[in-house]
């Protein structure tokens, strides 16, 4: 017989969780745990590459950060896509699918200050 842990558990469990290699690792688990993971690790994602910055070459922070506008951008309506294009603004997206996810719903913090 197998048993499912309760969402709420899984939850709680993920909150705790201060290793962001463990929540990687937890979006390969399947699709239950993804979803739990993927709100979590979205919250501030500004806040875990910032804080990365020294980590990595300038060329690899802003391809993380370009990264995140690209997948934020995919999850825009298509009217907002046009307005961006017709000012000028012009953001690639990496796949022409949509998102698996509504990425900006989980996104608890927005940093424009890199956006300039």
């Amino acid at each position: 017989m197998s048993y499912q842990v309760p969402v709420e558990c899984l939850n709680e469990i993920f909150e705790h969780l201060d290793d962001k290699k463990t929540l990687y690792s937890c979006l390969l688990v399947n699709h239950f745990y993804c979803k739990i993971s993927i709100r979590i690790l979205w919250r501030n994602v500004w806040k875990d590459i910032w804080c990365n910055r020294f980590k990595m070459t300038y060329n690899q922070f802003l391809r993380m950060e370009s990264s995140i506008l690209s997948t934020l951008f995919a999850c825009l309506p298509k009217e907002s896509k046009e307005l961006l294009f017709k000012k000028g603004i012009f953001i690639s997206t990496p796949t022409s699918k949509p998102p698996m996810f509504n990425y900006p719903s989980f996104c608890k913090v927005l940093s424009i200050e890199r956006l300039f």
